[in-house]
């Protein structure tokens, strides 16, 4: 006859076999998926690598020269055209030729602190 004490023992060996089987296919299932995203990483890291040389690559001083003067209507900029930082406050508004653009004046110079609002 089997005492009680030793069917308790016998099930618990079972019930942690059974737990350990789960436990070891739970553990290979993310091993899996820790790999696939290692490969995943390694593959993304290559595919930024190949896009920054390719930027590199486009992104040449002489290559983006010749594309500008083939593609944009691009002129020296003229020294009349600088002014230095000191004056900037002193520049006139603008004034606005139209009858029905007064609102827009009165807010330009709203906005420059001409007039109060």
């Amino acid at each position: 006859m089997i005492r009680p004490g030793v069917l308790v023992w016998i099930g618990a060996i079972v019930l942690m076999a059974i737990t350990l089987f789960f436990i070891t296919y739970e553990v290979q299932s993310v091993e899996k998926e820790v790999a696939a995203l290692n490969r995943e990483a390694i593959a993304q890291e290559e595919a930024i690598h190949v896009l920054r040389a390719e930027w590199s690559y486009l992104n040449r001083p002489e290559r983006l020269s010749s594309l500008a003067e083939r593609h944009l209507a691009l002129q020296s900029v003229a020294p009349g055209q600088l002014i230095a930082a000191q004056h900037l406050d002193s520049l006139p508004v603008p004034k606005l030729a139209a009858q029905g653009d007064e609102r827009l004046q009165d807010l330009l110079k709203r906005v420059v602190g001409e007039t109060e609002p």
